[in-house]
């Protein structure tokens, strides 16, 4: 007997594209030092006061963790949890972590009885490979992953695309056994070679932007902008106003020397451009401006 499986479709329309403030999840990126308890109320506090400043309400910015609740409040929304109702660790797989990103996003949001709700997602570093990986293996069909998902834009800032840093990663086994996470974003793991250069979008159409910096030590400029995204920007300045990894998710003043590049044309010369964190709200609300 022959058994015929068919992948499930939205149970409703999908949302429309439009601007404005709708629901952001925020995912950080990988804790190199202590317990990994991320408190995400401090890991975003730029980001989240200038989205609040620009028409967003706190219950339209939402924060994801996937590591331990060690102080009984890390100041995240939602936080990843196994199976045995353990939190994560550097040791959690980043699939793992993917897949349950993917269905509280799908429980949550894209199948509300309601009618589908689409949301836009802002990762910085080790955030972006998760949400890269989620879109994937749900286009994919990957068992445990839900049938669809309705993310409008994804934005990553920093994120090891193609690998990160191997002086940072070398620090990772420092003091103890290279975790799996360090593992997985070394330059040719098995986990980013699985992923396409070009990012998967979700069933309503994903808008991608990538974000990077010359002066980020952990992320290459390179890698930050590998993805085949539709919008790309990269800063190369200096002294006082040199990006590093963090200023990625933090710096929201000022103007920073930059590049950017839309779609398949060439990049465009350097000049002042935004902010990283304007240039993630601008992306979220479908302002093409750099």
């Amino acid at each position: 007997m022959a058994i015929a499986f068919v992948a499930a479709a939205p149970a409703n329309a999908a949302p429309s594209r439009e601007n404005g403030p709708g629901k952001v999840i925020f995912v950080h990126g990988f804790d190199p030092s202590g317990a990994a308890a991320t408190n995400c109320r401090e890991y975003w506090a730029s980001a989240i006061a200038y989205f609040k400043s620009n028409g967003y309400a706190d219950n339209q910015l939402i924060t994801y963790s996937y590591y331990k609740n060690e102080s009984g409040s890390n100041g995240c929304t939602t936080r990843f949890k196994d199976s045995n109702g353990d939190y994560g660790t550097r040791e959690t797989s980043l699939t793992t972590i993917a897949r349950h990103f993917a269905n509280r996003v799908y429980n949550a949001y894209s199948s509300s009885p309601y009618g589908g709700q689409k949301v836009d997602v802002v990762a910085h570093s080790m955030g972006g490979l998760v949400v890269r990986a989620a879109l994937y293996h749900v286009k994919k069909g990957s068992p445990g992953f839900p049938p669809y998902l309705y993310i409008e834009d994804v934005v990553t800032l920093g994120t090891p695309h193609n690998g990160a840093s191997m002086g940072q990663l070398s620090l990772c086994g420092a003091f103890y056994r290279t975790p799996r996470q360090c593992n997985q974003m070394a330059p040719g793991s098995d986990f980013l070679d699985d992923l396409p250069q070009t990012p998967s979008k979700s069933a309503m159409g994903t808008d991608w932007t990538a974000v990077s910096s010359y002066d980020d030590t952990t992320v290459s400029a390179s890698s930050g902008t590998w993805i085949s995204a539709n919008h790309k920007l990269q800063y190369d300045d200096s002294g006082d106003k040199a990006i590093s990894h963090t200023a990625l998710k933090s710096h929201k003043n000022f103007k920073y020397r930059g590049r950017f590049k839309d779609g398949g044309a060439a990049w465009s010369s350097y000049a002042d451009r935004i902010a990283p964190v304007v240039r993630a709200h601008k992306a979220v609300v479908r302002e093409a401006s750099h």
